[in-house]
This record gives structure tokens, C-alpha cells and sequence, in this order.
């Protein structure tokens, strides 16, 4: 099957003089096709609605089907059935399609309104599908008693990981500063530093000797922020701690 070419005669509006339209003009073209594609979609409930409406079984079905789709204003589905926009909120809430309990505990979990219930849809969709469970998906589908559970758990854990963390830190300070030298975290300092610096001291601008990695300060020894070191080379560190070892 092969796709037919448009034709445009003899003037050709993609041709060799085209030029894309400025910003303002698309946003202006894509404001218009969407009035077109609401105008249209209003239509549709609009003679739904009109084929419907000496019909309450199906009304109670259709218009929670129409409350369900984001694109759908619900004043047009009132307009469309000679209703207030609560009466149709009324018939939704009655009428339930979508149900969401809490995948932790099961008790039901009602959807705020059209958005929340679209966030909910989506993040189950996200939950059932994704090989890593989002924690901000999981929480748009937990009552608010479990999801404080998990809050005061998840921050028991963290002061749990800081206390670890600095147990460790206070640890690793003790390691001689030589034995330190070898480890895999020093050589990712080095890399590091190296690379932002443009391997090069940054004393002397040379990139001809071994370069060395210098403490700019010890405050955050064993935590170091990248401005705590610099890259510098064999020459000017030695020079630098003779001098400090002289002052």
C-alpha cells in the first residue's frame, strides 16, 4: 500500500521559501484547533444527551461516563440535560464507576473530585505496571491513616540511615590519612577534582607532572564539598606544605 503525495499545484506552501511560523502563530493555530476539537466534542454530548434523555437508566450510566473524560466540561453536561452542575455531581457520586481502596489496609478510598479521581486512575495504572513502585504513586492510593504510617516509618528510617551514616563517617575519620590514599573512595575524589580542574594544577596551569589532590581545609574531612579540594602538582603541593610547614 503506498501513501499518496499531496498535491499542491503550482505553489507549493512547504516548499524551498517556507518558513515556519513565529511562536505567537502557533499558539494562536493550536488555540483554534483546540475551539474546533471542543466545539466538536461538546456536540457529541450534546446529542448523546439528546438521544438520552426521556431515558434515566441510561442517562445514569452515560453521564458518569461523560464526568470521567478530562475534556468534558461538566456544565456542558448539565446544559445538555437541562440540569445544575450539582444534580449532575449527584448522579456521578451515585452512580460510581471506578472504586480505589488502600492497597495497604483495603478500606475505600473516595476520589475529591474528577482530578483527584484522574491522579488515582493514573497512579494505579503506574503502581500495576512499573517494575519499581513510585512512592508518590503508592500515596495517591493510600487512606490517610496508612500513608501516616508510612510517613512516620520512612522518617524513623531516615533518622535511623543519619545516625548509620555518621557512625561510619566517624570511623572512616580515624583511617590514617596514607591508608585513606588507597581506598576506591579516594580515587573518586581524585577523578573528580582532576577532571573538574581540567587536569591541570591549579596553582602553576601545568599539565606536564603527577597531580596531586590538596585540602583547600579539613572541616569536612571525610565529607568533603567539591570546593574543599583542588588539583595541584607535584611541584606546587610540595612547595605549598613546605610553607606551611615553615609558618
Amino acid at each position: 500500500m503506498t501513501t499518496q503525495e499531496p498535491v499542491y499545484g503550482n505553489e507549493d506552501p512547504f516548499g524551498d521559501d517556507f518558513v515556519f511560523p513565529y511562536e505567537e502563530e502557533l499558539k494562536e493555530r493550536a488555540r483554534i484547533c483546540l475551539e474546533h476539537n471542543q466545539d466538536a466534542l461538546r456536540h457529541f454530548v450534546e446529542v448523546l444527551a439528546w438521544e438520552t434523555f426521556d431515558n434515566p437508566v441510561l442517562r445514569k450510566y452515560l453521564v458518569p461516563i461523560f464526568w470521567l473524560l478530562k475534556n468534558i466540561d461538566r456544565r456542558w453536561i448539565a446544559e445538555a440535560y437541562c440540569m445544575t452542575v450539582h444534580d449532575v455531581c449527584n448522579i456521578v457520586e451515585g452512580n460510581c464507576i471506578y472504586s480505589f481502596n488502600c492497597l495497604d489496609c483495603g478500606r475505600e478510598v473516595q476520589a475529591k473530585d474528577r482530578q483527584h479521581l484522574s491522579i488515582m486512575s493514573n497512579s494505579l495504572q503506574a503502581v500495576s505496571e512499573d517494575s519499581i513502585v513510585d512512592s508518590g504513586h503508592l500515596n495517591n492510593l493510600l487512606c490517610h491513616r496508612c500513608k501516616g504510617d508510612r510517613d512516620r516509618d520512612e522518617e524513623k528510617q531516615r533518622k535511623l540511615d543519619h545516625a548509620r551514616q555518621q557512625a561510619l563517617i566517624a570511623e572512616y575519620r580515624k583511617v590514617p590519612y596514607a591508608e585513606r590514599r588507597k581506598s576506591g573512595e579516594w580515587s573518586v575524589l581524585k577523578r573528580q577534582i582532576f577532571r573538574r580542574d581540567g587536569y591541570r594544577c591549579k596553582l602553576c596551569g601545568r599539565d606536564d607532572l603527577p597531580l596531586h589532590l590538596h585540602h583547600n581545609n579539613y572541616s569536612n574531612y571525610a565529607t568533603e564539598k567539591l570546593e574543599d579540594l583542588i588539583a595541584l602538582c607535584e611541584l606546587c603541593h610540595e612547595r605549598h606544605h613546605r610553607l606551611e610547614d615553615g609558618s
